[in-house]
């Protein structure tokens, strides 16, 4: 095949030199870093006061400008969450500090609970993506991957879908005699009704977060979250096994 072909123009060649751009790491990631025994109850108590200081011209590998962001984001809430989100920033590029990653682990294994309450569903899946590459176990590696590709897929997925207008809580409506056009790599359709695929995928993410006492806190919020929210295609593949039609 032409690499002209592809779905993504320059293949994945294209893609790992995407990645690796996105991957340079900050310049003195430390110096937005509190120490590595830091009190972590005692930020918890502490607000964060955004940062108001003009911003210079962007740069990708600027540590301070990206805590200056933050700050704005985390305005008002406490200097945990902060720290959390500045340390997931840092180990998301190549070679980061052995005290970032034992910042990380400290956090989540004191404070995982209170992380798992407090933050932004998009920050709890940023945590599920540094478990990811970054896990003590197998389970925190798999379960953080796993976690991370789920909610991602679901945004990819919904935010197609919701071009069409249609409320992401209604299922499309079943209609006999409608054409139904092939799957991708000639996959067998799945079976709305009696299929059992999305019962196991969530059930197996609940056993890795069930094994790990300190990825339980983050697995548990998500996928909780996920059984409670109508706006997923996991809850819309429910309305066809109930057997009922949507208009």
């Amino acid at each position: 095949m032409d690499i002209t072909d592809t779905v993504y123009p320059g293949g994945f060649y294209s893609l790992m030199r995407f990645l690796e751009e996105k991957e340079v790491p900050y310049d003195d990631p430390l110096a937005v870093l509190p120490p590595v025994d830091v009190d972590l109850a005692g930020l918890t108590q502490i607000s964060v006061i955004a940062d108001t200081t003009p911003l210079g011209p962007y740069e990708a590998q600027d540590a301070r400008r990206k805590y200056a962001t933050l700050t704005a984001e985390f305005d008002g809430e406490s200097e945990l969450l902060l720290v959390h989100a500045i340390c997931v920033a840092v180990l998301r590029r190549r070679a980061p500090p052995a005290e970032a990653l034992s910042l990380f682990h400290r956090m989540w294994h004191e404070q995982g609970q209170y992380l798992a309450d407090a933050l932004p569903v998009r920050w709890l899946v940023s945590a599920a993506v540094t478990f990811a590459a970054h896990g003590e176990t197998p389970a925190q590696l798999s379960g953080g991957m796993g976690l991370a590709m789920l909610f991602d897929l679901i945004k990819l997925h919904d935010s197609e879908r919701s071009l069409t207008g249609r409320p992401n809580d209604r299922a499309f409506p079943r209609r006999s005699g409608r054409k139904r056009h092939p799957l991708a790599f000639d996959l067998a359709p799945y079976a709305l009704v009696h299929g059992d695929m999305d019962r196991i995928i969530l059930a197996r993410l609940w056993r890795f977060a069930e094994e790990d006492a300190v990825l339980r806190p983050l697995g548990f919020r998500l996928l909780r979250l996920l059984m409670e929210d109508r706006r997923t295609v996991f809850a819309r593949v429910q309305r066809y096994k109930k057997r009922k039609d949507d208009d």
